[in-house]
């Protein structure tokens, strides 16, 4: 199984005809089977876009899937009409192709609230900071009320990055539960016991997002 996380950037003015233009492309990827986790906007950050990530099997499946999608005679007459009397909504997309890791559970939405997470290994410490997120952090996440949606790396590109997906009930949750984590003994030892031979992390950044109205659930 794979996902593909797909960010559209709105062009200038055009977000509210964004959501609609995805809001009714949403049934047509449900008719031609492109299986879509979720649609998000970001809670705090960049305003303009909308996120949201599709589950195939293989590469095959989804270019056989998006043929047919891009064929539809419904979906060309939406766009023809949404030019017509918007002009272009979509100023750039953005996609990147990602696999599970061996300790990603399948994807399933949970919470009101999900944290899209990004985490650029040291150049050679992917493997241990995967063997890190297995062994120590994944369960303390859940020990301390942090759902794990789904931990992938990318299959073309950047090849020491790590990217998941959180859940919380809300924000206010997110606050104390990512406080109690990081106080926790033993991740405070699990951390300092796999950093013995230096950082496994160069950078990291965060987002936190919202389910759109037409986004599944979960």
């Amino acid at each position: 199984m794979i996902q593909e996380w797909r960010i559209y950037e709105a062009t200038s003015g055009k977000l509210a005809a964004l959501h609609n233009h995805l809001k009714v492309a949403a049934g047509l990827f449900e008719k031609h089977g492109l299986n879509t986790l979720g649609f998000w906007t970001e809670e705090i950050g960049t305003a303009f876009q909308i996120a949201y990530m599709w589950s195939y099997e293989d590469l095959q499946e989804r270019q056989t899937k998006l043929a047919a999608f891009t064929a539809d005679d419904a979906w060309k007459q939406l766009v023809a009409a949404e030019r017509e009397k918007e002009g272009p909504v979509v100023a750039r997309i953005r996609n990147t192709m990602l696999e599970k890791t061996r300790y990603s559970p399948e994807p399933r939405i949970t919470g009101n609230v999900q944290e899209w997470r990004i985490y650029d290994s040291v150049p050679g410490k992917l493997p241990d900071l995967n063997n890190s997120f297995a062994d120590h952090a994944v369960g303390l996440f859940a020990k301390h009320g942090i759902s794990s949606i789904g931990y992938w790396t990318e299959m073309f590109g950047t090849s020491n990055r790590l990217v998941y997906m959180l859940g919380y009930p809300s924000l206010g949750d997110r606050e104390k539960s990512w406080a109690a984590f990081q106080a926790d003994p033993a991740w405070q030892e699990a951390r300092a016991d796999s950093e013995k031979n230096g950082p496994l992390v160069a950078k990291v950044s965060s987002c936190i997002l919202r389910a759109t109205s037409f986004s599944p659930k979960g």
